[in-house]
């Protein structure tokens, strides 16, 4: 895919950890609508990459640039920047103090300066949308993780970010929360949001993904379509990755 025409492009990235190499010259675009499907074992670097998209963590080596603009420039405004990047993490981050809706429309309110009844409405949609509209004045402590992570969603949403970014959303969740949080991101999909996805659910990349990113080490090691990837992945390493976890 032609990368001049992509949204993020990330150009040789290396990141160190005192001596320990997270990402060697890695280079990936995605492209404005497309879903990445970000796949590997343990501690092979996905989330590092995600997180450096909107600095989190800063690189070492390497360029990243989000819809023309430059993270990794230091003269960037990255709060600014941060407000076109959704992120939904493992762990929900809510504020515990505000309710539900509460947590959605606070950012629309304080960095937008959206007017509270238009962020009000808004928030209302984006948690009907996530199918928990009726938790609106709920206080977080009175959700399950599968509730506390739709909601997360949808205080991401409420920025109306060009991409969303969502590093492993389920792995803190009891199995039987995990279908409904990949529920409302199957719906985002389907919306045609740009979305990067490390995950651990092979299901979920098989049915979402246009293409699917196999890491091992720091480093990209195959690049496929899911059909391409589960039926005939080409490195070794990532056969050897499948075969252990299908």
């Amino acid at each position: 895919m032609p990368a001049a025409d992509a949204i993020i492009r990330i150009d040789g990235v290396t990141k160190y950890f005192g001596r320990l190499r997270a990402l060697h010259r890695v280079s990936l675009s995605i492209q404005r609508g497309e879903k990445v499907v970000i796949i590997g074992p343990s501690g092979s670097g996905k989330s590092t990459l995600l997180r450096a998209i909107n600095r989190l963590e800063e690189v070492d080596q390497g360029s990243i640039v989000v819809d023309g603009v430059s993270v990794t420039d230091p003269a960037t405004d990255i709060n600014r920047l941060r407000m076109d990047l959704g992120m939904v993490f493992q762990n929900f981050n809510l504020f515990p103090h505000k309710t539900v809706l509460e947590n959605v429309t606070m950012a629309p309110i304080k960095l937008r300066k959206t007017p509270r009844e238009e962020a009000d409405a808004q928030g209302m949609a984006l948690l009907q949308r996530v199918n928990i509209a009726e938790k609106a004045s709920a206080y977080p402590a009175q959700l399950s993780g599968g509730q506390k992570q739709r909601v997360a969603i949808a205080r991401a949403l409420a920025m109306t970010p060009k991409v969303m970014l969502f590093d492993e959303p389920t792995s803190a969740l009891d199995p039987e929360m995990i279908g409904e949080v990949l529920e409302a991101m199957v719906g985002l999909a389907r919306d045609g949001m740009t979305m990067a996805v490390v995950t651990h659910e092979m299901g979920f990349a098989r049915e979402v993904a246009d293409r699917v990113v196999f890491m091992d080490e720091g480093e990209i090691l195959e690049v496929g379509t899911p059909q391409h990837f589960f039926e005939a992945p080409e490195h070794a390493r990532a056969q050897r990755f499948l075969s252990q976890i299908l």
